[in-house]
C-alpha cells in the first residue's frame, strides 16, 4: 500500500511538472515573456494596489471564517487563523492533485491543538460552502446564455435555492447524529469528531454564509476589475473569467500553483460570452500570476510569523 502510494505521488508531480513546462513553452513561443507582461502599461498601480488590498482582506474574512467554526481556537488568536489560511492557500496551491488540503487539519492540530478529525470536518463544511457561492455565481452570470429558453425568474430561482442549499447540512447532520447514537469504535469516533466540524445550528449557518460571501465578493469583484483592463472586457465578462479561475483551482489535477488550468478555466468561461482571442490567454496568465504573486506573498508572511505548536 505505500508503495502504491508513493508511486501514485510520484506520477502526479511528473504530471505536474510536465504541464508546467508545456506551459512555459506555449507562453514563450506564442508571445514571449516581455510581450505577455505588456498589457500591465494599461493598468494604474493604484488599482493594483487595491486588488492586493482587496485580496488580503478577503483572506481576512476567511480567517475569520475559521476562528468563528472552531469554538476549540483560544478566543483572540484570530490573526494566527489568518495565518493559517494564507499558509493552506499557498501550500494547496503549489502542491499537486489538492493533496495541499491536508494542511488544514494538520495545521488547526499544530497551532491550536484541534482534532484531525475536527479539522477535516470544519475544512468540509467551508468548502462545500465556497462551492456553493461560486456555483450561484457561475449560474447568475451564464444562466441566461447556457439556458436560452429557461426564464429569468427560474434562474433567480434556481440562484436563491443555491444560496440557501448550505442549510440541507442541518438536517443532514442530525440525522447523522442519530445514526451514530451509541455507537462504539473507532470509525464511529471518527465521524463524530468529523461531523463536529459542521454547524449544528441554523444562525451559525447563516454567519458563515455571510461570511463566505462577503470573502468571495471582495475577491472576485476586485479581480474582475483588474481583468476586465488587462483583457479589454466588459465588468460582467470580466467577472466571469474570475469565477472560471477560481472553479478551476478545486480541479483534482493541477500543476504547481495551477498553471494552465486556472487559464483554461478563465478562457473556458469567458468564451461563452466574449472571443477567446490569444490575448484573452494572455491576460488570463497575468491575472493568474498576480493572484499567485499575491498568495505567496501571504504564505511568505504566516511561514516566517507562525505561531508556536500547541
Amino acid at each position: 500500500m505505500t508503495r502504491r502510494l508513493a508511486l501514485s505521488s510520484a506520477l502526479n508531480w511528473a504530471l505536474s511538472l510536465i504541464v508546467l513546462l508545456v506551459f512555459g513553452w506555449a507562453v514563450h513561443h506564442y508571445w514571449g515573456w516581455q510581450r505577455l507582461f505588456t498589457p500591465w502599461a494599461s493598468v494604474p498601480v493604484a488599482l493594483v494596489a487595491l486588488v492586493v488590498v482587496a485580496q488580503f482582506a478577503s483572506y481576512s474574512v476567511r480567517g475569520y471564517r475559521v476562528y468563528y467554526a472552531v469554538p476549540e481556537i483560544p478566543r483572540g488568536r484570530w490573526h494566527d487563523c489568518l495565518k493559517l489560511i494564507l499558509l493552506n492557500n499557498v501550500i494547496n496551491l503549489m502542491l499537486p492533485a489538492r493533496t495541499g488540503e491536508a494542511s488544514f487539519p494538520v495545521l488547526l492540530r499544530r497551532w491550536f491543538g484541534v482534532t484531525l478529525g475536527r479539522g477535516a470536518g470544519t475544512l468540509l463544511w467551508l468548502r462545500l460552502v465556497d462551492l456553493s457561492v461560486l456555483v450561484v455565481l457561475a449560474l447568475a452570470v451564464l444562466g441566461r446564455v447556457a439556458f436560452p429558453a429557461m426564464p429569468v425568474g427560474a434562474v433567480v430561482a434556481l440562484c436563491l435555492v443555491g444560496v440557501a442549499a448550505p442549510l440541507v447540512a442541518l438536517p443532514v447532520r442530525a440525522r447523522a447524529d442519530r445514526l451514530l447514537a451509541g455507537r462504539s469504535g473507532k470509525v464511529a469516533g471518527l465521524l463524530r469528531k468529523i461531523l463536529d466540524g459542521i454547524p449544528a445550528q441554523k444562525g451559525r449557518v447563516l454567519v458563515d454564509l455571510g461570511l463566505a460571501w462577503s470573502s468571495w465578493g471582495l475577491k472576485l469583484a476586485a479581480l474582475a476589475v483588474v481583468f476586465a483592463q488587462l483583457a479589454d472586457l466588459a465588468l460582467t465578462d470580466a467577472l466571469i473569467g474570475a469565477i472560471g479561475g477560481d472553479v478551476s483551482s478545486g480541479l483534482p489535477i493541477h500543476a504547481p500553483g495551477g498553471f494552465g488550468t486556472y487559464e483554461a478555466g478563465v478562457v473556458a468561461l469567458v468564451a461563452v460570452v466574449a472571443d477567446a482571442g490569444p490575448m484573452l490567454l494572455a491576460a488570463a496568465v497575468n491575472l493568474h500570476l498576480l493572484v499567485l504573486g499575491i498568495a505567496l506573498l501571504g504564505g511568505a508572511y504566516a511561514w516566517l510569523t507562525q505561531p508556536r505548536r500547541t
